[in-house]
């Protein structure tokens, strides 16, 4: 087998969002500009691992300019569509790598990312290898959006949706290896952890508007929604979702109320710190 057919088949078992690429790039959400905006003067180099399509990346990498951005994809699909969404920006790649195993030398890392990802790594080990490679006052910023469900009968009812379709999946939790659906408290995790000197978590609620056409593609994207459709079949899954878009929409448009948490864990010997 050649190095590039290893590649393609570690890529295939390592990302549960192979061939899920074109639909994840159309609609997945960015995030706030002020979720990132501590990030402004960085220097240096800036490291997003699970970069997916390079959603946040390339918002990074705009708020950024001055730093060289690498987005870490395990994924080949996802790699071909952030390269090509990315190539109007001058300080963002692409390369593949994963969370377990970060490929870069120990203290040459300014700011490590994760967004929307980090329920999906073994943590302690990417914990332990994102503290190797920050520098000193280095930062590790962990991003998840997550829908407000509790805010929105629209969302609770999509959550229903799933619920009812997903044996192991319960609001609040996030997919994570092997099937499982977990909870997620990374700034617990990161309090506890003897790299770190200090943890701050920040909350920016904010809201978007979908069609319903563009919100079919984001459920698609979901690997929840692909476990649904595992379980009930496509048909019946896209069936039970326009049922309920045709309810709660308003003329075609349905609102998407998010949270976006930050959590920004400082690397120990910050001497700022």
């Amino acid at each position: 087998m050649t190095s590039t057919e290893t590649n393609t088949a570690q890529d295939a078992a390592a990302s549960p969002y192979e061939g899920l690429a074109s639909n994840y790039n159309e609609a997945r959400p960015s995030y706030p500009d002020v979720s990132i905006a501590d990030l402004a003067g960085t220097t240096g180099l800036v490291v997003d691992v699970g970069a997916g399509t390079g959603i946040f990346t390339r918002q990074l990498a705009r708020a950024v300019p001055q730093a060289e951005v690498i987005g870490l994809e395990p994924s080949a699909d996802m790699r071909r569509m952030a390269q090509t969404a990315s190539g109007h920006l001058g300080n963002v790649t692409f390369q593949i790598g994963s969370a377990e195993k970060l490929p870069f030398d120990d203290e040459t890392v300014a700011i490590v990312t994760a967004a929307t990802a980090a329920h999906w790594f073994d943590r302690p080990v990417f914990y332990a290898e994102a503290f190797r490679c920050l520098g000193k006052g280095g930062r590790l910023v962990i991003l998840q959006n997550i829908r407000r469900w509790w805010d929105s009968d629209w969302l609770a009812a999509y959550e229903d949706l799933h619920e009812s379709t997903v044996g192991n999946y319960r609001r609040g939790t996030f997919p994570a290896p092997e099937g499982q659906c977990r909870a997620l408290d990374v700034a617990a995790e990161l309090s506890a952890h003897e790299g770190v000197s200090s943890v701050m978590t920040q909350d920016f609620e904010w809201r978007t508007t979908l069609s319903e056409k563009d919100f079919v593609s984001f459920s698609l994207s979901s690997t929840i929604t692909q476990r649904a459709i595992a379980a009930i079949s496509e048909t019946a899954y896209l069936e039970r979702l326009a049922r309920l878009m045709d309810a709660h929409s308003d003329g075609g448009i349905l609102p998407i109320d998010y949270v976006t948490r930050v959590v920004t864990a400082t690397r120990a010997d910050d001497p700022a710190a």
